[in-house]
């Protein structure tokens, strides 16, 4: 490990004034205690985040009066498993009433999150959530071998801040805080290729992104015959992660895959280990299934409690991703309980005109919030056309076709020649996948497919 790495690292930490090495030094041997301890300790937890709930939280407070109940008689798993189910439409309709009375709302930061039904949905988080989140990953990468200070590559959706800020700036903040974010919004060939000369430079100890887009810098690398230093992991999060992803990343970057799963509202719900297995973190989150809501012929759907989420609690909240919670330990070492994922996010990425990807992220990023739009879904004909359909909410409909406007001057832009052609159409209602999911993004575009018009 670099000790000059490692000492910017904690410097850039603390300059910050971020409380995640803490943490991570904090959480770091929770895995490796006894089962039954980490059990005793998530409940432990879970007691203090309902106590304070009720205390702090109109939604919590009013809900344990209406059971007739408190927090404290709350004195197992069984006793928890009888609260309600918090879904999407819930937080929707009583967002203020889930905020912490004690903490103002302009101290909070804001989430988005569309979910697998494809309808929007509005968060808030704390400081020391986001430096949780951060810990939970880092101690995700420390069983590859990472230390903290090793540069991480991090393939991930850039925001307005990283476009606009000029060169000088973006590569001295990636260097100091060692983590150096390639973005798969703007990734053709010859993108890729800067990649690759710039992943030579920073040599990554490991890398962290979108499932399809680390794979498909994998299959660039092997295809036009580059070659990457051998890496100690690859962590691939936040869509599902096919064999022949994981095949092909791990046979570029010489390393193992590991599969992190988690969600933008609660993060850090699992992540495999070397042999494979996915753990459940059980000191982040309490996780459920619920088998009266599962489908004839599919897995049970997940229910997930948030243990540090504070301020806007996830408790027993239906997360619409579906699995199965399994018996047993693993000969890792890791003591955390086991699960297995069997549903989750799906994105197509979209071919734009001159052959390039766009991760199927960056389209739900540019329709986070847009005013009154209660459902969405983009889907790509050709290289230069997407269909938008929206289903309306009510709402003002001025104020709705101007965030519309924007939304498509933004994946206009994606295209310097002004090639794309952006409609959007209203529906009543748009149908699910056979699995029950919403796709946001739907390409009907193969690679190779010829642009129809040109540059």
């Amino acid at each position: 490990m670099s000790y000059y790495g490692r000492f910017l690292f904690q410097v850039t930490q603390r300059l910050r004034r971020s409380g995640t090495l803490d943490i991570l030094q904090a959480i770091r041997p929770e895995p490796d205690r006894p089962r039954a301890q980490i059990l005793e300790r998530q409940f432990s937890r879970l007691s203090r985040l309902l106590a304070t709930a009720e205390a702090h939280v109109p939604y919590y407070r009013e809900m344990f009066r209406s059971l007739g109940i408190q927090s404290r008689d709350i004195r197992n798993l069984e006793d928890f498993a009888a609260l309600p189910v918090l879904t999407k439409d819930i937080i929707r309709e009583r967002q203020d009433d889930l905020l912490r009375e004690d903490v103002p709302k302009s101290k909070l930061m804001v989430g988005h999150s569309g979910g697998s039904t494809g309808v929007p949905l509005t968060f808030y988080r704390s400081r020391a959530d986001l430096d949780a989140c951060d810990a939970g990953t880092f101690r995700n990468c420390l069983q590859a071998g990472w230390k903290p200070g090793d540069m991480v590559a991090f393939i991930w959706g850039f925001n307005q801040q990283l476009w606009d800020m000029p060169a000088w700036e973006f590569e001295l903040r990636q260097h100091l805080r060692r983590m150096y974010q390639f973005d798969p919004f703007h990734s053709s060939a010859e993108q890729m290729d800067r990649w690759v000369k710039k992943w030579k430079q920073i040599r990554p100890r490991v890398v962290i992104g979108y499932a399809s887009a680390v794979a498909r810098f994998a299959e660039h690398v092997e295809s036009t015959g580059q070659r990457v230093e051998p890496m100690l992991g690859a962590f691939t999060t936040a869509e599902k992660l096919y064999s022949t992803q994981r095949e092909v990343i791990a046979r570029v970057f010489g390393c193992q895959v590991y599969n992190m799963y988690g969600s933008s509202e609660v993060n850090n719900i699992a992540c495999t280990c070397r042999l494979g297995k996915m753990h459940v973190s059980a000191d982040c989150v309490v996780l459920e299934v619920d088998r009266k809501q599962a489908l004839p012929g599919l897995p049970p759907p997940f229910i997930v409690t948030s243990l540090w989420n504070e301020v806007m609690p996830f408790i027993r909240y239906q997360n619409e991703d579906c699995g199965e919670l399994l018996d047993g330990g693993c000969d890792c070492g890791n003591q955390f309980p086991l699960m297995e994922l069997n549903i989750a996010r799906v994105y197509d990425n979209f071919i734009m005109p001159d052959g390039r990807y766009v991760h199927g992220h960056f389209f739900t990023r540019v329709m986070e919030p847009t005013e009154g739009v209660a459902n969405y879904q983009f889907r790509q004909t050709s290289p230069e056309s997407i269909i938008l359909f929206i289903v309306p909410s009510l709402g003002d409909q001025a104020a709705r076709r101007e965030s519309l406007r924007t939304v498509v001057e933004k994946i206009r832009k994606l295209d310097p020649y002004n090639r794309i052609s952006v409609e959007v159409r209203e529906t009543d209602t748009i149908p699910l996948s056979p699995t029950g999911k919403h796709r946001f993004t739907i390409s009907e575009v193969r690679p190779g497919t010829p642009s129809k018009v040109s540059g």
